[in-house]
């Protein structure tokens, strides 16, 4: 099944979120009990359904009212690894202050007895808030509203409540601003700059979502780039008062595609033990010798009628990498070995402040290596393992996909 006249050990796969993968007998599971040589199965994501009673409800009491906000300091954007987070949008955890302010209730008119008014363009919008006596809110303003006093995931829950998209009006942020996120999409008077190979042009900065958006689309950190001039049915937008921020969500960066670095195994260790299901790896971690580990596994696939040497554009190593496939997103690559004859190859998204949360592992028994990670730094998403340079069973991708996950897989 496998080739190369070496049979893999046993394999498990398991695409890890931060607190680690779900039980084994779970029907979601990302976890399977081996059968053969080999089994790979992708982790199932579990929906972001707010328990019954979880979501904050409330109501406005009158046309006008306003909502205000104390100063003071919040956290914007999202964690890397968090689902349904676009790392070319959201900050990565952007510690903000801002200025006290007051927000609208509800979306303009902000009056319970009226619909929003949606479908006009971004400068209509300014002028209305103009009128109004207020201005339109800064997208930092929206969040901070949003998430409220305890940095909730999503407007008063830490889940997603789909009643909050048939009755966005009796939905509260934390703060008790109503409707954030819930059922339709806010202008705000903020900018989305340009991107190399994304965004051509700045574009508004808009929040919220529509009714029928995925659940994760109505997290508050939830940022999309939409053309001023457009107006739509679910764009609405609400007005807020006083200074208005002088804050900015940065441009992400694009470093180079991979980086050797230093990485201690003692830290390694102490990041495999604080995850239930890296912590039967972390005893006796070692990294394989760079030079002699990649020769070791070019000369293990010459056995294999499928194996080519590498091109001039791809560089073997085994040694710690940092990866960033797209703007926003570094992970640290790491391939190893542990006490037993067991084998590695482990991804982290990697944290402000040098911390570091799992995104995907490959998991080997019986199986001592060495591993190698392949790379070519003209291909951004997409990478090697090998322990049998392009053997079937013995090879496989770790790629970032559209949907911001990194997989690791077997071939």
């Amino acid at each position: 099944m496998y080739g190369c006249g070496v049979k893999l050990g046993r394999v498990a796969a398991c695409l890890l979120a931060i607190g680690g993968c779900k039980r084994a007998d779970d029907k979601s599971s990302p976890i399977a009990a081996a059968t053969g040589s080999a089994a790979l199965v992708e982790a199932a994501d579990e929906p972001a359904v707010s328990p019954r009673g979880d979501q904050k409800k409330g109501s406005a009491r009158r046309p006008g009212e306003r909502i205000t906000v104390p100063a003071g300091a919040f956290v914007a954007g999202s964690t890397p690894g968090d689902r349904g987070r676009d790392s070319t949008l959201e900050a990565r955890e952007l510690e903000v202050s801002l200025g006290e302010f007051a927000i609208d209730a509800l979306p303009y008119p902000n009056d319970p007895s009226r619909p929003p008014v949606t479908g006009i363009p971004r400068a209509k919008a300014q002028e209305a808030c103009a009128q109004a006596g207020g201005r339109l809110c800064h997208e930092l303003e929206w969040e901070r509203a949003c998430k409220g006093p305890e940095a909730s995931e999503y407007a008063g829950g830490k889940a997603w409540d789909p009643e909050c998209a048939k009755h966005p009006e009796t939905c509260a942020s934390g703060f008790s601003v109503l409707a954030m996120g819930g059922a339709m999409r806010e202008w705000t008077s903020s900018d989305v700059e340009p991107l190399k190979g994304y965004r051509a042009v700045a574009a508004a900065a808009v929040r919220g979502s529509a009714a029928d958006a995925a659940d994760v689309d109505h997290r508050c950190a939830h940022r999309s780039a939409v053309d001023g001039a457009t107006s739509a049915g679910d764009l609405g937008f609400r007005c807020c008062y006083g200074a208005a921020p002088t804050a900015t969500i940065p441009v992400p960066e694009l470093g180079p595609t991979v980086q050797k670095v230093e990485f201690s195994t003692d830290r390694l260790a102490s990041l495999f033990a604080s995850n239930p299901k890296l912590k039967p790896f972390a005893e006796g971690l070692k990294f394989f010798r760079d030079e002699a580990g990649v020769a070791a596994v070019l000369q293990r696939g010459k056995g294999c009628p499928e194996s080519t040497p590498p091109t001039p554009a791809e560089t073997l190593t085994t040694a710690p990498i940092l990866w960033n496939p797209v703007p926003g997103e570094e992970l640290l690559l790491v391939a190893g070995q542990s006490a037993g004859s067991r084998s590695f190859v482990v991804a982290f998204h990697r944290l402000p402040g040098d911390r570091y949360r799992v995104a995907a592992a490959m998991l080997m028994d019986d199986e001592p290596g060495p591993v190698a990670l392949a790379y070519n730094p003209n291909v951004r998403k997409k990478l090697e393992w090998s322990i049998g340079w392009q053997c079937p069973g013995e090879s496989g991708n770790v790629t970032y996909r559209d949907e911001h996950r990194v997989t690791i897989t077997q071939r």
